[in-house]
């Protein structure tokens, strides 16, 4: 998250929009793993997927779920092949979703100290 702040202020957001992505990915391994809902050595390869198994164990209902891997697909996909040009505005508003996704899911834990975010 620091460094997609940084990068938000230098006007690198293609690169906000991944890492934000990235955040809110490794925010719900997080839990996953924290909750015995996923094994530390397993691999979710599908963003879909990852998305899905957060609300299938009641981290957030299945329509944020949704949103979730619709939101991946619609500005994630395209701003990273370049089938469009990442704006401010989107950069903005995706690393400010991640930073709420990621304060909700560690602040649900009993370890957020080690949370180096």
């Amino acid at each position: 998250m620091a460094a997609a702040s940084r990068l938000l202020n230098d006007g690198y957001y293609t690169v906000v929009i991944e890492s934000s992505f990235v955040a809110v990915e490794r925010s719900i391994q997080f839990r996953l793993i924290h909750d015995g809902a996923m094994e530390p050595s397993e691999v979710i390869s599908s963003h879909r997927r990852l998305y899905q198994r957060g609300a299938e164990v009641g981290l957030y209902d299945e329509q944020f779920g949704t949103r979730l891997a619709e939101l991946w697909n619609q500005n994630r996909t395209k701003t990273y092949y370049r089938l469009g040009m990442a704006t401010e505005a989107q950069a903005k508003a995706m690393h400010e979703l991640a930073s709420k996704v990621h304060q909700n899911l560690i602040n649900g834990s009993q370890v957020r100290h080690e949370c180096l975010c």
